[in-house]
C-alpha cells in the first residue's frame, strides 16, 4: 500500500511542477497550449529565435526534467523509509532532472523543427 500511495504522490508532484511551469511560461508570454494555427506559427517562430540550447534548456530540462525528476524524488521521499540521505537523493534529482530533460528538449526540438521530405523524392537531373 505504502508503494501505491509512493507512486500517486510522485504523480501529483510532477503534474503539479507541471502546472506550475506552464503557468510561469504563461507570464512570460509563452503559452503550451495554444489552439489557433496562427498562435501555434507564432511559437514555433518565438522558439525558433530562441535557439535549440535555450529550448532544451528552459522546455527540457527546467519543465519536464525537472517534473520527471521531483515525481522520482516523491516516490523515493514517500516509499523508502532507508534512504541514503539528502545529499545523495539531491544528486539524483539534478542527474535524473538533467538526462530526462536533455533528451526530452532535444527530441522535441527535432520533431517540431523536422522539415517535410517529399513525396517522390526530388532528386537532381543525372547527367
Amino acid at each position: 500500500m505504502r508503494e501505491f500511495i509512493s507512486i500517486v504522490a510522485g504523480t501529483a508532484v510532477g503534474l503539479a511542477w507541471l502546472a506550475i511551469w506552464a503557468c510561469v511560461l504563461g507570464a512570460f508570454g509563452i503559452a503550451l497550449f495554444q489552439r489557433k494555427a496562427q498562435d501555434r506559427a507564432s511559437r514555433r517562430e518565438r522558439i525558433k529565435d530562441m535557439g535549440k540550447m535555450w529550448y532544451i534548456l528552459v522546455c527540457g530540462v527546467l519543465g519536464f526534467g525537472l517534473a520527471f525528476g521531483l515525481a522520482l524524488f516523491a516516490v523515493d521521499f514517500f516509499g523508502r523509509r532507508d534512504s541514503f540521505g539528502w545529499t545523495s537523493e539531491i544528486a539524483r534529482l539534478v542527474f535524473m532532472t538533467l538526462l530526462f530533460g536533455w533528451f526530452q528538449g532535444a527530441r522535441t526540438w527535432s520533431e517540431t523543427f523536422r522539415d517535410p521530405v517529399p513525396f517522390p523524392p526530388n532528386y537532381p537531373p543525372t547527367k
